[in-house]
């Protein structure tokens, strides 16, 4: 009975400065509301429950609005409602980024942000104690802004509480910071409170609102005029009590005892008292909070000197540098240029804001690069080319573009570096030509010792042609003989012209795979009958460019050297292998063979023209051979070990549809 007056002052204070907000154009509403926000709502077999549950229908069944409520998380609700497919959502806490979107009601109520952890768990006792911690929280909610930008925290991020508190419990997160109401009341209900506790001081805190569509204004006086008659009459404090046992929170208590005050004098003294319990409780918290701000301040005052330090750090590094570095954002405007790079380029202006194209040497080294970098992560590392600046000076550079990733991996920006190699390549012209006068040394020594051998004998044999011209065995030597030195030195000379002066490959589209097996087909007889077995690995077709015969000449040489150099092992049972395969970008025709194999300064001179191992040979058979690969704009490897054998891998570009001779040979 004492409740009743107390009761009809508050509705006269209402009628007198409350305007009446107009009803729904409709008597239905939607209703959004997350299902996994208990005891706020939850989704059971019955439809909804919860404690906002319980208040809205209260609201609802007093304006005669027929509520209908639709399940969904927060960011598909705030959507939803953007779009008018709902009017309403349920416990949302105001957000300065929501504001532009959505009108928030009255606090429905408060509650706290806080960090839960097992209580066995002495490790952690506040928030300077989650470095390197994995931390559960919700997404797009105060606490998951609060937090984001403090480093050293690793964080789990779900779609709700109920998962983040599902992570804490499995072990997969080592703490979970939300909801205090909601995580007690998960624990509560799985029985596990004993085992979980708030660590240190709540956080932050947390007031629930209802949510309408921006500029609803008629909606949200409704709702909010619905809230004030269920905290006047007493209904909001009976449900309160029923969902959550009977506890008052403090700010519930203030917000009646201000309305008593603006109604009442009769109850000062009441109120007076109650003011006084109120502020010794915010004193408490305004303490709590003082020592966790202190704490956080002192912690981003560290992490912001730590990020001087290394931006500085950063700076002395980029200028310091013997290379030039400049860096281009996905809109293509130079973000950094360190003086190197400016003293490459020769320029003093101010370059950073611009466009890379209207830098030369960055439109020089981007331009077609910028694109692949972004789209497809390529990397161009290593490469050259020759630049000629304002001032007519020709500059060699080597260069690097890769892309910059950020935390998630997603590429934000290129990376040039180039450096001025010009006397790096005169340096290494220098010992090229050195290196090619050595060669042509051995060259000119292979020669004379080539040629010298054939003329001796036929030297020996003219000298004995005055003595034994009527000697019959004389003359059928001297008919055998001699025609087979010539023909020796014929063959020497033809090699030596097709080395220095090799004939202009004639090239055309053919089967590596078919070329292959036909000289498989070849020397089929040949290694049987020298004991030995040849398999092969072909399918094909691999199609190249390149002139048939001289390949088909490499090939076969290839095979008699791998041949012989069995011969040289003298075991039985040994086995030569044909492959052709694709490997990346690149066609692969591989020759093994499991004979003597090469030692490493063998290896290194195996190329050179009139080097060999062999007892009658030339020392040309490889060095024409990697002439005519990379004629035809492939690259031959050797692959050897001693005694075990020997792999030479020729190694040819793919031919795509449409590209010419030229965009696939090499520079």
């Amino acid at each position: 009975m004492r409740r009743f007056p107390l009761y009809l002052m508050i509705k006269l204070v209402f009628m007198f400065v409350m305007l009446p907000a107009p009803a729904l154009a409709e008597r239905q509403v939607k209703v959004a509301y997350d299902p996994h926000l208990p005891p706020l709502h939850a989704e059971g077999g019955d439809g909804p429950y919860g404690f906002v549950i319980d208040i809205f229908s209260e609201v609802a069944e007093r304006k005669g609005w027929d509520a209908h409520y639709v399940p969904m998380t927060q960011r598909q609700a705030i959507e939803a409602i953007d779009q008018g497919k709902v009017d309403i959502f349920l416990s949302l806490p105001f957000k300065e980024s929501y504001a532009n979107r959505l009108e928030f009601t009255d606090s429905i109520l408060g509650t706290s942000i806080g960090l839960i952890v097992a209580t066995n768990n002495e490790e952690i006792q506040g928030l300077p104690d989650l470095a390197n911690k994995v931390t559960a929280l919700q997404a797009d909610t105060l606490e998951y802004e609060f937090l984001r930008n403090i480093r050293g925290i690793r964080y789990h991020v779900t779609s709700h509480q109920e998962a983040g508190i599902e992570l804490l419990q499995n072990d997969r997160a080592e703490a979970f910071i939300g909801s205090v109401l909601t995580a007690n009341y998960l624990l509560e209900q799985k029985g596990l409170s004993h085992k979980y506790r708030v660590a240190g001081n709540y956080l932050l805190p947390l007031d629930y609102t209802i949510a309408v569509q921006k500029e609803n204004y008629p909606l949200l006086m409704d709702i909010n005029d619905g809230l004030r008659e269920l905290k006047s009459d007493g209904t909001y404090s009976t449900l309160y009590r029923h969902w959550f046992n009977g506890e008052q929170l403090v700010t519930e208590r203030l917000w009646l005892a201000i309305q008593i005050i603006g109604v009442l004098l009769l109850i000062a003294l009441i109120l007076f008292f109650l003011g006084i319990r109120w502020n010794r409780q915010l004193q408490k918290e305004v303490a709590k909070k003082t020592v966790v701000l202190h704490e956080l301040n002192r912690t981003l005052e560290k992490q912001i000197e730590e990020t001087r330090n290394s931006n500085e750090f950063q700076r002395q590094i980029l200028n310091s540098s013997p290379r030039g570095i400049a860096t281009v954002n996905r809109e293509g405007i130079i973000t950094s240029f360190n003086p190197k790079a400016a003293a490459i380029v020769g320029t003093t202006r101010e370059t950073v804001g611009l466009h890379f194209g209207k830098v030369s040497l960055l439109k020089k080294l981007l331009i077609g690069k910028v694109q692949t970098v972004f789209t497809e992560k390529q990397r161009f590392l290593g490469e050259e080319t020759k630049w000629e600046r304002a001032d007519g000076r020709t500059i060699y550079l080597r260069y690097y573009v890769y892309p910059v990733f950020d935390v998630e991996g997603n590429v934000t920006g290129t990376i040039v570096t180039f450096e001025d190699i010009s006397e790096e390549r005169q340096l290494r012209m220098q010992i090229f030509e050195q290196e090619k006068s050595r060669a042509l040394i051995r060259v000119v020594a292979g020669i004379a010792h080539e040629v010298r051998n054939p003329l001796t004998s036929i030297k020996t044999f003219v000298e004995l042609i005055p003595k034994k011209l009527g000697n019959e065995r004389f003359q059928k030597e001297i008919s055998t003989y001699v025609p087979q030195e010539i023909e020796r030195v014929s063959t020497l000379i033809e090699g030596l012209i097709d080395y220095a002066k090799p004939k202009q490959p004639s090239r055309e589209m053919i089967d590596l795979a078919e070329l292959a097996r036909e000289c498989m087909l070849l020397f089929d007889r040949t290694v049987t009958n020298r004991g030995f077995t040849m398999d092969g690995a072909i399918e094909g077709p691999f199609l190249v460019k390149a002139d048939p015969n001289q390949l088909k000449q490499v090939v076969m040489n290839l095979m008699i050297n791998s041949l012989d150099a069995m011969e040289e092992k003298n075991e039985e049972g040994l086995r030569l292998s044909i492959r052709v395969y694709q490997l990346k970008q690149e066609y692969i025709l591989e020759v093994k063979d499991e004979g003597v194999g090469m030692t490493e300064v063998e290896q290194k001179q195996a190329l050179e023209p009139f080097f060999t191992t062999k007892a009658k040979g030339t020392g040309l058979g490889l060095a024409i051979a990697n002439q005519y690969v990379q004629e035809n704009g492939g690259r031959l490897v050797i692959r050897t070990t001693a005694r075990i054998g020997t792999t030479i891998s020729l190694y040819f570009p793919m031919i795509r549809e449409g590209t010419t001779d030229e965009t696939n040979s090499h520079n």
